[in-house]
């Protein structure tokens, strides 16, 4: 959860980021996010300047536009590199644009959710973008999985040797999916349908080239879960879980599980098998899921083919299942939550979350703190997505500052065919307290005198940063602590 050397980004701070880019690659960049129908992850060459409250960094580095549904939107959001100096110990970040959320803070509390449970999770902070003149607004600075940011949230230390990861990809309501089924040892049948991509590596243990080696370690794991479904599908005993936890670790999914499920993530791993990574850890010779990106959280239920509107908001236990074998095939999380134990223990986490840390005066303290950081830049950004002036028509949201501070707490933006491309059914404290209690009430009998983790039983020192004096960091500083208390066990 962060080192000496690699601290999470202050909460305190709006970084104003400019990037002085190579006008012709930028300009054939930001008029075509697309072309002919696939991403444009052509790169942009830049000096890139960082001016906080009481710094300036400057590196020579490089932009490109990342995402895909996100670059459907006229506000993208950016990939950044650093090619001279670090950034607060950071060779590169991503600068998430928040287009499809009238609070701008539902990816912000989602992140730190995940935090406060302990997964290891990206972190980041607000900032301003301004491109070769073009100003984009306000976004959230954030890590990429980076090798050291993995170095420094799993193994507290940037410099420390890491495994390897793979990003996982799917394309929903039609596919193809990321499901972790056992396909064989030829690595073709991983790579070439996209499901999965080799992501970060230690550089000195691996050769790019050399493929059948780079996708060795996602290829043991899927055959040892392969393995252990047919040696102990049936098997309710605990030596099931013991096995399963010598090469995964389970207590982190399943705290994972219950932050997607009172988020309702619809582009997530718990429903989607998307928008996650898996992480070899060479320390512990096992494997861990990694979060990242939750633009599509605590949105409410909007038609979505995938889940059963009717029922979602009220079924915290099943609610990803809906047309499984039909659209999409829970294998790997339905092979984990037949064990009787993992359920349990899922039931346990889901229960202690939903009344403590998914507590709604808790969030929205948290939440109001935020709004507070951002709340005078709110109106500047709306109109700066107005008026941002690049031949590329994408979708814009046409959100209003009254729905920026209503939303935050009970009011409700609606669907405005014509002025904008999302709604928010859902205020997010009332989203908070609906959820809340519908898994209070669906975990209502389960009993949680015995919470010790069903694996990975360990303490791990979580690291804090100097103590700030501002009164905002304050409050989101008690929010956190109260989100986080009970988990460091």
């Amino acid at each position: 959860m962060g080192c000496e050397k690699f601290q999470p980004f202050p909460n305190n701070e709006i970084y104003n980021v400019y990037g002085q880019c190579d006008e012709a690659a930028y300009t054939q960049l930001k008029s075509n996010p697309f072309i002919d129908g696939a991403r444009n992850d052509n790169t942009v060459n830049c000096t890139i300047t960082i001016v906080s409250s009481n710094s300036i960094f400057k590196s020579t580095g490089s932009f490109r536009i990342i995402g895909y549904g996100s670059r459907l939107f006229k506000k993208v959001s950016w990939g950044v590199k650093f090619f001279d100096k670090k950034f607060l110990g950071r060779k590169s970040v991503k600068i998430r644009a928040l287009a499809n959320d009238p609070t701008l803070i539902r990816e912000k509390v989602t992140t730190e959710l995940f935090k406060a449970v302990g997964v290891p999770v990206q972190e980041g902070t607000y900032a301003r973008l301004f491109i070769n003149g073009d100003t984009y607004g306000l976004y959230v600075l954030f890590d990429s999985l980076s090798e050291r940011w993995f170095g420094s949230y799993i193994h507290g230390n940037p410099s420390a040797k890491i495994g390897v990861s793979y990003k996982l990809f799917s394309t929903p309501p039609t596919g193809p999916y990321s499901d972790f089924k056992y396909l064989g040892e030829d690595y073709t049948l991983y790579s070439d349908n996209h499901y999965y991509s080799i992501d970060e590596y230690e550089e000195d243990q691996y050769q790019p080239e050399d493929k059948k080696e780079m996708y060795q370690r996602l290829i043991e794991f899927i055959k040892m879960f392969d393995e252990w479904v047919k040696n102990y599908s049936d098997d309710t005993s605990e030596k099931a879980v013991e096995e399963l936890g010598k090469f995964f670790n389970v207590e982190a999914l399943l705290r994972l599980l219950v932050i997607e499920t009172l988020t309702l993530a619809m582009d997530n791993f718990f429903l989607v098998m998307s928008n996650s990574a898996i992480y070899y850890n060479p320390d512990k010779n096992n494997y861990i899921i990694i979060p990242f990106d939750f633009d599509q959280t605590m949105g409410g239920i909007k038609d979505n083919t995938i889940i059963n509107n009717d029922t979602a908001l009220q079924d915290c236990i099943t609610w990803v299942n809906y047309k499984d074998n039909e659209i999409f095939d829970h294998y790997f999380t339905n092979s984990l939550l037949k064990h009787p134990l993992i359920k349990e223990r899922y039931n346990v986490i889901l229960k202690k979350t939903s009344s403590e840390t998914f507590e709604a005066d808790t969030v929205s303290e948290y939440v109001h703190a935020l709004a507070d950081l951002i709340r005078e830049d709110v109106q500047w950004n709306f109109e700066s997505i107005d008026q941002l002036n690049i031949p590329y028509d994408g979708y814009v949201n046409h959100f209003t500052y009254d729905q920026f501070q209503s939303n935050i707490d009970y009011g409700h933006v609606e669907y405005d065919k014509g002025n904008s491309v999302n709604d928010a059914p859902w205020g997010i404290k009332e989203w908070v307290e609906a959820r809340g209690n519908a898994c209070l009430a669906a975990t209502k009998d389960v009993d949680i005198s015995n919470n010790n983790n069903i694996s990975d039983n360990e303490d791990v020192e979580v690291f804090k940063s100097g103590t700030s004096t501002s009164l905002t960091i304050s409050f989101i500083m008690i929010a956190i602590s109260q989100l986080i208390l009970y988990f460091l066990l």
